[in-house]
């Protein structure tokens, strides 16, 4: 009898496995991926395809879905038709005649559109006020190019000891170049916005996934070379350390400085909540915003690309590019052709623009150049007419280089001399996305109320584990992300 008993428990734990399902959608003429896709399960719910098409859905938690995507014919499937599927759901292109979308005896030019567009900002967009459930992921991705660690000179070595101390930097620095070093970070729960400084966050669930044996971020190459070097000088004394024509510290402890940090699974909540606050706010519309400097007639020129549709709306395509010196942006903005509101904001960094920029290459030993920012916005009608943003997404990435020599001079008589090189030249890529649906009055009431704690925790885990968000709408995560492991020690 109990053995009977496991079995059905069994089989019903697995059934309910199965119901969950991932899916993929294509251009029906080209065979495409289609990315960023609105998912729509319920009137407050619903998922995106992410950029190689992809979505899941726990179909036992469904009756039927609405799939819409810029230029596409919208689509209704149930949760049985999802089920009998057997490939990938083909998505047919939607052939808008512009004829279809004059609302008077002519269409208006691309500066018509966009003065329309910022005479219903307010109307169109609420900030404050607001409360939305969110499901929030974060990649980050190093690259080197160069790694060059060297113990140069070390007066109290023997000519083997420096070269053995030299060897073990060098093996340093070819694994870090190999390592291709990722991290992500997955979280949801509910967010409130009460004004333009204030924001509350209550987490559900957070996540991580990082290889700790392989977790090169700058600090940490510079503390695994830097232990190295620690091994050849003694803890008792104090140093002085100079860098260049700089000298950074006249006693330094060994000790006391440069112990290790043990580390912790905790972080501070409002990390969190700045970076999932941070990207409500860039797909506001209020002063101060990129998106809003996008609208300086000034600053940028527009020009009519095509008509299209989405989710039963007809659309103005508008492409932007810098007009003075001090935009750097070019992308499209498709418009709602009877509201006026911006469905959907395309942007990056037009051809020779670049962000913050420091050359200290000659002098200093460094170089920083930020090389890319885009993003991705999509806003999704309220049921009182104003436009809420869907999903979120801002990629940014940058050139580091670092060349600098370090020397530890002992403060004793002796004064012992140990000098190290440090050369590093590669680049950082982070992407975050926002998956985001509205609250209800009443639910946004009670999360302001709410107390916030300090730190919350954050599960390491090994492996993507979808299960661990059965219930909850997420982001489909990308190839790379699904086939992370954590390697063994």
């Amino acid at each position: 009898m109990r053995f009977i008993l496991l079995c059905l428990l069994l089989g019903s734990a697995l059934s309910l496995s199965a119901q969950s399902r991932s899916f993929q959608l294509i251009d029906g003429d080209t065979g495409q991926p289609v990315p960023y896709a609105t998912i729509q399960t319920g009137p407050r719910e619903g998922t995106i395809s992410n950029e190689e098409g992809f979505f899941s859905l726990n179909l036992q938690l469904i009756e039927t879905v609405a799939i819409s995507c810029m230029g596409y014919r919208s689509e209704e499937k149930s949760a049985g038709d999802l089920m009998a599927l057997n490939g990938p759901i083909k998505l047919q292109p939607a052939a808008i005649n512009l004829n279809e979308v004059r609302l008077t005896n002519r269409t208006p030019t691309a500066n018509e559109i966009l003065q329309l567009v910022r005479s219903n900002l307010d109307k169109n967009y609420v900030y404050t006020g607001q409360g939305f459930r969110i499901f929030y992921r974060e990649s980050e991705h190093m690259q080197f190019d160069a790694l060059d660690l060297e113990l140069e000179k070390a007066s109290d070595l023997s000519r083997e000891a420096l070269a053995q101390a030299d060897a073990r930097l060098g093996r340093l620095a070819s694994d870090i170049v190999k390592s291709n070093p990722r991290k992500y970070l997955d979280f949801n729960g509910t967010i409130a916005i009460s004004s333009d400084s204030t924001k509350v966050l209550r987490l559900e669930n957070a996540t991580e996934l990082v290889d700790h044996h392989r977790d090169y971020s700058l600090d940490q190459i510079e503390e695994r070379a830097r232990n190295i070097v620690l091994s050849h000088l003694d803890t008792t004394k104090t140093y002085k350390v100079k860098t260049g024509i700089f000298k950074i510290e006249d006693s330094l402890s060994m000790a006391e400085d440069w112990d290790e940090d043990s580390g912790s699974d905790s972080t501070e909540l409002s990390y969190l909540r700045n970076k999932s606050g941070g990207l409500l706010d860039d797909a506001s519309w209020k002063d101060g915003t990129l998106l809003k400097e996008l609208l300086d007639g000034d600053a940028y020129r527009y020009h009519f690309i095509k008509a299209t549709y989405f989710d039963g709306n007809y659309v103005y395509a508008v492409g932007f590019e810098p007009d003075r010196r001090k935009a750097k942006f070019e992308g499209v903005l498709y418009v709602d052709a009877a509201s006026y509101a911006v469905l959907k904001a395309d942007y990056g960094y037009a051809r020779g623009r670049r962000g913050e920029k420091v050359n200290l290459k000659l002098l200093l030993g460094i170089k920083y150049i930020e090389n890319m920012y885009s993003g991705t916005v999509i806003y999704k009608r309220n049921f009182n007419n104003t436009y809420s943003p869907y999903y979120i997404q801002k990629e940014n990435g940058n050139y580091v280089y670092i060349h600098r020599d370090f020397k530890f001079i002992e403060n004793s008589p002796s004064r012992k001399k140990v000098r190290f090189d440090f050369l590093l030249e590669g680049g950082v890529r982070e992407r975050e996305a926002l998956l985001v649906s509205p609250m209800e009055p009443s639910e946004i009431s009670a999360l302001l109320t709410y107390s916030q704690p300090k730190k919350i925790k954050i599960r390491s885990l090994e492996r993507y584990e979808p299960t661990i968000w059965q219930e909850t709408q997420v982001i489909e995560p990308l190839e790379e992300m699904k086939n992370f492991r954590v390697s063994p020690e």
